[in-house]
C-alpha cells in the first residue's frame, strides 16, 4: 500500500501548485482525446447506420432526425457538448474517489487526501469535480488565487470538499 505525506507537509511545499498545474495540463489532454475519440466514432457509428438502412429504417436504431439520440450520433458538435461534461465528471470522480490520483496527478506525484489524512472519498471527488467550473475560471486563476490563499494551497474544491492534495511517496 502507498503511503503518502500528511496534509500539513502540503503547506510548506512551494513548489506544489505548479505540479498541480501540470497535472491539470496532462489530464486536460487525456480528457480531450477520450473525447474527440468517443465523438469521433458515435459520428462514425451514426453515419453508417444512416447510409446502411437509409432514412426509414434508420428511425428504427437511431430514432427521427432531430431526436436527440440522431443528433448525438450523426453531429460531433452535439455529442461534444453531451459527452464532454459526462467525462470530465466520470474520469475525475472515478480516479480520485477510488485511487485519490488522475493520471496526471500520478506522474507529477500527488495524490488527494481528506484534510485529516485520509482516503478521499467518491463524495468528496464528486463535489470537487463540481466546483472545477468555479475553480476553472479565467484559466484556473479563480482556482490558483484561492488555493495561494488558503492554507496548504487548496482551491474551493478542496475546501467544500474537506479534501487537500498531497505529495504521494513512492
Amino acid at each position: 500500500m502507498r503511503s503518502t505525506t500528511t496534509p500539513a507537509d502540503a503547506s510548506t511545499d512551494t513548489n506544489l501548485l505548479f505540479r498541480r498545474f501540470g497535472a491539470l495540463i496532462v489530464d486536460g489532454l487525456l480528457l480531450s482525446i477520450l473525447v474527440v475519440v468517443t465523438v469521433l466514432a458515435l459520428g462514425f457509428v451514426g453515419d453508417r447506420i444512416v447510409g446502411l438502412f437509409g432514412g426509414p429504417l434508420s428511425t428504427v436504431f437511431i430514432g427521427p432526425v432531430g431526436s436527440p439520440m440522431f443528433m448525438l450520433l450523426t453531429s460531433p458538435l452535439v455529442g461534444l457538448w453531451v459527452l464532454g461534461p459526462v467525462w470530465f465528471l466520470g474520469y475525475y470522480v472515478l480516479f480520485e474517489g477510488t485511487t485519490g490520483q488522475t493520471p496526471g496527478k500520478r506522474l507529477f506525484g500527488l495524490m488527494v487526501l481528506g484534510h485529516d489524512g485520509s482516503r478521499c472519498t467518491v463524495r468528496a471527488a464528486a463535489i470537487r469535480t463540481v466546483l472545477r467550473a468555479v475553480d476553472g475560471a479565467a484559466f484556473y486563476l479563480v482556482g490558483a488565487g484561492i488555493a495561494v490563499l488558503t492554507d496548504g494551497d487548496r482551491r474551493l474544491g478542496d475546501v467544500a470538499a474537506g479534501t487537500q492534495v498531497v505529495h504521494a511517496r513512492r
